[in-house]
């Protein structure tokens, strides 16, 4: 009876086959990765226009596990909608005298707060309205959240990010 050798492992994913099956292999599973990938954002003007469909794109995100939405009207009642989406973030909604609860704890602050854009308005009118609101916004996210990334998208954006 002639004996015959295995064959040797020629490529990688002949390498990984062999180990996988290996004793010496550890299952995939044992280690976490969800610790890494847990994330609470706050969005910082939840019941607009632009903040109301990102809560709900937000909230299907698999890495987000907290959604924080806070607005100077209507955040809760955008959190109750928001809250009926099966996944598994918690979202908790804050009113406008609570803006410093919705920063504890976050990792991402968005904010698309502000007021859009009238008929009539200048470039100029909506910066200085709308600057107000993101540069009193950004002071809480120092206090609270000083290590959270900060999107912000309030218009006119190439004038309110230096803020």
């Amino acid at each position: 009876m002639t004996r015959v050798n295995p064959p040797r492992p020629t490529s990688l994913t002949t390498l990984r086959r062999a180990l996988s099956r290996s004793a010496l292999a550890t299952p995939a599973r044992s280690f976490s990765s969800s610790a890494a990938r847990q994330t609470r954002v706050a969005v910082l003007g939840a019941g607009g226009g632009i903040g109301q469909p990102l809560s709900l794109l937000l909230k299907l995100d698999p890495h987000v596990t907290g959604l924080h939405l806070y607005d100077i009207r209507g955040a809760p009642g955008v959190a109750a909608d928001v809250s009926h989406v099966d996944t598994g973030s918690e979202v908790k909604g804050f009113a406008a005298d609570q803006l410093d609860q919705a920063l504890e704890g976050v990792k991402v602050v968005v904010i698309p707060a502000g007021v859009p854009r009238k008929p009539g308005m200048t470039r100029d009118d909506l910066f200085n309205t709308n600057a107000s609101i993101v540069r009193d916004l950004a002071a809480a996210i120092g206090r609270v959240a000083p290590d959270a990334h900060v999107a912000v998208i309030s218009n006119p954006v190439n004038s309110t990010v230096p803020i």
